[in-house]
């Protein structure tokens, strides 16, 4: 999981997209007020009052504020009204809630697809393993990825469509996500930690001797694991979170389809030693008449992008990056 890094105007711009009612499009707030209008003797008035009151905040702040808003909601006696805990879904009122919000139609329109360009994200922020784009194609622009909501929109509503519950990810990834109700002291939030901080990708070095024996037959046997780094090993709250990322989306079984990615990394490492490293610097200085940066040369001989900025720029680049140190190879 790679930490979505954005401007905090963002969300400021964001919202006033959100809150201008134009055309046939009525904003959330608006049809907020409206209900009020129309159910003058409904007994659970106050909730909708509570997102009257805070709309602009609910949409624009902070995951960390959005964790103390819910737990305000549960000691209001607001979210009993709203979901049913005992059966597990919305109750009639929450259900309401959910269609004056809207995430579906939100999903399809254009406010999405603005976030999706300012985001400028191109591969799934939990597994990146695939790629999650924006394509034009026949006069039509298309997110080919989802939109995934820490805060369950299942069970908060009312947080489908906040900026900071708007997550960036693949079909699979969204669906291996539980909609059990996650916290920001268990799980990793992508706007808020960052995987790349507190825990590596690294091959198991007995497993790579045992590849060595035939190279051609025994990519099978490399073991790749994510731990963490040392200085975060003695932490609680960073082993509960990367146990659960590990847990929900199933990135053991994922990233053992890419044996043969980390078989070509250590082979590489075995051959670039740092004379033909040198030998590849000269080469392209002569052909591109300057001096050429170590992250140009760096994605040349690994085949992606090695700086922690640009992680999110191609998938499996934090995987690829982390078995280069280790290996050697950069």
């Amino acid at each position: 999981m790679i930490k979505i890094k954005i401007d905090p105007n963002l969300a400021k711009d964001y919202f006033k997209l959100l809150n201008s009612s134009k055309g046939k499009y009525i904003s959330p707030k608006k049809k907020l007020e409206n209900w009020l209008v129309d159910n003058a003797h409904h007994p659970s008035r106050g909730v909708i009052k509570y997102l009257i009151k805070n709309f602009k905040a609910l949409i624009e702040e902070s995951p960390q504020k959005h964790q103390k808003r819910i737990d305000e909601f549960v000691k209001l006696g607001h979210h009993q009204k709203v979901y049913d805990q005992k059966a597990n879904k919305l109750t009639k009122f929450g259900n309401e809630i959910k269609d004056i919000f809207n995430y579906k139609a939100f999903r399809k329109s254009k406010k999405a697809l603005w976030i999706s360009q300012q985001l400028n994200i191109k591969t799934c922020v939990y597994c990146n393993t695939q790629y999650a784009l924006t394509v034009r194609n026949n006069k039509q622009t298309k997110m080919l990825f989802h939109l995934d909501h820490f805060f369950p929109k299942s069970v908060y509503p009312w947080l489908s469509l906040s900026l900071y519950n708007l997550i960036p990810c693949c079909a699979s990834c969204n669906m291996s996500k539980s909609d059990n109700p996650y916290r920001l002291t268990e799980n990793i939030h992508p706007y808020v930690d960052c995987l790349d901080d507190i825990a590596k990708y690294e091959a198991d070095a007995n497993s790579l001797s045992q590849f060595l024996l035939d190279i051609n037959k025994c990519e099978h046997k490399i073991k790749l694991k994510l731990r963490l780094r040392n200085a975060y090993v003695s932490d609680r709250i960073s082993q509960l979170k990367l146990t659960n990322y590990n847990n929900d989306f199933k990135t053991e079984t994922q990233y053992k389809q890419f044996n043969d990615i980390v078989a070509e990394t250590y082979l590489k490492a075995l051959y670039h030693n740092k004379y033909r490293r040198k030998e590849l610097i000269q080469f392209f200085e002569k052909q591109n008449k300057g001096t050429v940066n170590d992250e140009l040369i760096n994605r040349f001989i690994i085949g992606n992008y090695t700086d922690e900025k640009d992680l999110l720029k191609r998938p499996l680049a934090k995987m690829m990056r982390d078995i280069s140190k280790d290996f050697g190879l950069i």
